[in-house]
């Protein structure tokens, strides 16, 4: 089975407990001041358990989610109560074309794939459900900063334990991956390491123009020690 069907549940919950509601309302925040109120509905793109669509909704906006995980879609409900959701691989997504006034993606929810081409056909899928100049947020690592900064091994504290991290890059395919060992089951994290210059690229073969591009949800310049790699723009040109 591969990586992201066995990761994201309850022990991904665990791990990520401290990723709240008061960072999901600042990122909404963010995408507010730079896109402004929207139309129709927007679509969160790899939802987890739906933070971002209850803080998208008390924005005044339509949210929609999808998501693979049928846990953490669960977790959403019974945290959340009922939201329009989809259980859907973001390959494929299930909604027609030009369904959306905006789209986010956000916390490296990207470049799970193991082929180039499959990383390409999220961008293309995204593309294709926004209707013409409809805004997006892509939220991403920064690979550079990533690579400088790489913690090897920690232990993390969790509620049920200590949980057991190793980091490492693969040069054959440039990802990024950690080992999670938690009690004694273990998992993977194996995410695409690309660089600015590459999304841009992709985003431009899929008809997504990006407009700004910022290192942190505070608004700073995008640099190489950015924290993040957070894209603004529109379908179109």
């Amino acid at each position: 089975m591969t990586w992201y069907r066995e990761w994201f549940g309850e022990e991904y919950l665990e791990l990520y407990a401290y990723r709240d509601e008061h960072e999901a309302r600042r990122q909404v925040d963010f995408f507010r001041e730079h896109c402004g109120s929207l139309s129709g509905p927007v679509l969160d793109l790899a939802c987890g358990m739906g933070r971002h669509l209850n803080e998208l909704k008390g924005h005044g906006y339509r949210p929609v989610g999808c998501d693979l995980s049928f846990t953490l879609l669960q977790a959403g409900h019974a945290e959340y109560g009922s939201m329009p959701v989809a259980r859907a691989d973001m390959r494929q997504l299930p909604y027609c074309s030009a369904s959306f006034a905006g789209l986010v993606n956000f916390f490296t929810s990207f470049g799970y794939f193991s082929t180039e081409e499959e990383n390409v056909r999220v961008v293309s899928e995204m593309a294709r459900v926004l209707q013409h100049r409809a805004a997006f947020l892509f939220d991403y690592l920064n690979v550079h900063r990533e690579l400088e900064h790489l913690v090897q091994r920690e232990t993390k504290d969790t509620p049920t334990g200590p949980v057991q991290i190793e980091r490492w890059f693969d040069k054959s395919d440039r990802s990024l991956n950690k080992r999670i060992t938690i009690g004694q089951k273990r998992f993977l994290e194996r995410v695409r390491g690309y660089d600015l210059d590459e999304i841009s690229v992709m985003f431009k073969s899929c008809d997504l123009s990006i407009h700004a591009v910022f290192g942190d949800f505070d608004g700073r310049p995008c640099d190489r020690d950015s924290p993040r790699v957070i894209l603004l723009g529109s379908k179109g040109r």
